[in-house]
């Protein structure tokens, strides 16, 4: 019997797959430079900011009959060695997924990502450079879930950031045609 061959390199998306096909469905892992990570469970705020989003995109979706979709839960491709998985993206309709499998999305218009202890210094460094990357990404969006704070980077202001602190402001997707107001964002959320 002879020695078996241990890659010791970075994991590729291909081997991610094989990896979290093997892992039970309530997990929410991501592969960050080749290193498969799993993410904490989200809290209830975090889930309500998700769906607070989720709806009122969803309703400018139909409302605008729009070129564009809102789906949660699919990962980005940025290399062949990293699929971060926004908590909800916006892509064009009828996008074809670099996956065949559809459990992933190369062209990106939004990328909205609730901010979690475990994954802010991730959010706010890593996926900010890997996202902007993405030719199609106009915003990246970054929402506190402990207090009324969100972050914008906006490819039309070189994605330099712009904060949100106000909840009588509205975050302006222009290339959309969509106006988020932050009160609603933060409905029902108990956010200082």
């Amino acid at each position: 019997m002879g020695v078996p061959t241990i890659k010791t390199g970075p994991m590729t998306v291909e081997e991610f797959y094989a990896f979290t096909d093997t892992r039970p469905d309530e997990e929410k892992w991501e592969l960050i430079d080749g290193e498969p990570i799993l993410n904490a469970s989200p809290s209830r705020l975090h889930q309500r900011i998700i769906k607070n989003i989720s709806f009122m995109l969803t309703a400018a979706e139909m409302r605008l009959d729009a070129s564009w979709e809102v789906l949660p839960g699919l990962g980005v491709r940025v290399s062949n060695t990293s699929r971060p998985e926004p908590d909800v993206v916006i892509v064009p309709k009828g996008e074809n997924s670099a996956d065949p499998q559809g459990r992933d999305l190369s062209h990106v218009i939004v990328a909205f990502e609730i901010l979690s202890p475990s994954t802010q210094n991730r959010d706010l460094r890593w996926k900010r450079a890997a996202y902007t990357s993405l030719p199609s990404l106009t915003h990246y969006v970054i929402v506190a879930q402990d207090r009324v704070e969100i972050v914008v980077f906006a490819r039309e202001a070189g994605f330099a950031e712009r904060r949100y602190r106000s909840i009588g402001e509205s975050i302006e997707l222009t290339p959309l045609g969509v106006s988020l107001p932050i009160s609603e964002i933060y409905r029902n959320v108990a956010a200082g």
